[in-house]
């Protein structure tokens, strides 16, 4: 109790100087401030919110490729003004496949999106903070959510997202629909733009289109084989969209949101996976014909490496990102083992260099 309040009071104290963008907010916006501020309360009992929302990603030929970025904004601004938490810059990239006909629509691979959320939480992380909620814009992005945060709950951090499929966003929405049928650039994504963005919309030129109703897979603007033709890349009634309706749907939005992050304030952390043992198998020295050395050894339930004499273990220690596959900010390592189960050697990524070594004996 007595880390919390002093949480509490150094955020207090570091907002009046923070917080130009608004005076009003109780949360702190990391991009705002210096290292030497942000040292003062990345502390352990901090909760990190992330913001998720494409910044270039077709929502119809009314909205702007930035709607899921606007919405993500809109949110955190709302959600700074009633909670003492730290805000970190938007991700403005992410796992959208479906919208990629379209031009300007942007993503990722699913490996990629989760590995950035994970590589980003790990970062903070490694300051103190181990409870982080993301703000996610959207529907193709749970599940790499829910790889990234299987991926840290098994070092210790807890990682929660909000998901559209649950009751509590889903009755949100339903709340302010006129139509039943939407989701994508439709009634309350374009009353949301209306609400935030108002100079950033067409109404002229939103309409409704519900040709992707009972439809699954990729949505094409024009014919493509194996594809959903949909000319608008709208999925809902976007022509009921008001101002009125983008304001009470993101306050009820954002309500949601906040009692998701309260409860992860106060919820258990996710016990670390002790590997120890495991890693025993992978801690030698390996080698090859050409003179690269590299040593693999752990402390703490982590794996080190030292490449060359370069002692580089509280900078860039391995996390086990797969089965026998380790990365690190610069390296990236993937041990092969025999038959029996036994380390023989290892494919390394250096910097982009790739090299093999072999276990000595």
């Amino acid at each position: 109790m007595k880390k919390l309040l002093l949480f509490l009071m150094v955020i207090s104290s570091t907002a009046c100087f923070t917080q130009k963008r608004n005076p009003a907010n109780k949360a702190i916006f990391l991009e705002d401030i210096s290292w030497a501020t942000a040292r003062q309360f990345l502390t352990p009992e901090a909760v990190i919110v992330m913001p998720l929302g494409a910044g270039s990603k077709e929502h119809g030929p009314h909205l702007p490729l930035s709607t899921d970025y606007i919405q993500a904004n809109g949110l955190a601004a709302e959600i700074a003004l009633q909670r003492k938490i730290i805000i970190t810059p938007t991700i403005n990239y992410g796992f959208y496949p479906a919208f990629l006909k379209y031009p300007g629509s942007t993503s990722t691979n699913f490996k990629t999106a989760s590995d950035m959320v994970v590589q980003v939480v790990r970062s903070l992380a490694d300051y103190g903070p181990k409870r982080f909620y993301i703000i996610n814009i959207g529907i193709s992005t749970t599940p790499t959510l829910e790889a990234a945060a299987k991926i840290l709950s098994e070092e210790g951090i807890l990682l929660f997202y909000s998901d559209y499929h649950r009751p509590g966003f889903d009755k949100t929405e339903a709340t302010f629909r006129t139509k039943a049928y939407g989701g994508h650039a439709d009634e309350i994504e374009t009353s949301n733009i209306i609400s935030l963005r108002p100079d950033l919309v067409d109404m002229n030129k939103a309409v409704n289109d519900s040709s992707m109703k009972d439809k699954k897979g990729n949505m094409t603007p024009v014919a493509v084989e194996g594809g959903n033709l949909n000319t608008s890349g709208i999925n809902g009634y976007a022509a009921l969209g008001t101002r009125e309706k983008g304001r009470k749907s993101l306050a009820a939005f954002s309500k949601e949101l906040m009692r998701e992050i309260d409860s992860i304030a106060t919820c258990s952390l996710p016990v670390a996976t002790d590997r120890t043992a495991e890693y025993t198998a992978f801690e030698g020295s390996y080698s090859d014909a050409a003179g690269e050395k590299i040593l693999i050894n752990q402390k703490n339930n982590t794996l080190y490496f030292i490449r060359n004499g370069e002692d580089n273990r509280h900078f860039f220690h391995l996390y086990k990102d797969a089965p026998d596959y380790f990365s690190s900010m610069v390296m990236n390592i993937l041990f092969v083992k025999n038959a029996t189960g036994a380390v023989e050697k290892a494919w390394c990524q250096y910097r982009g260099e790739s090299f093999w070594v072999t276990k000595e004996k």
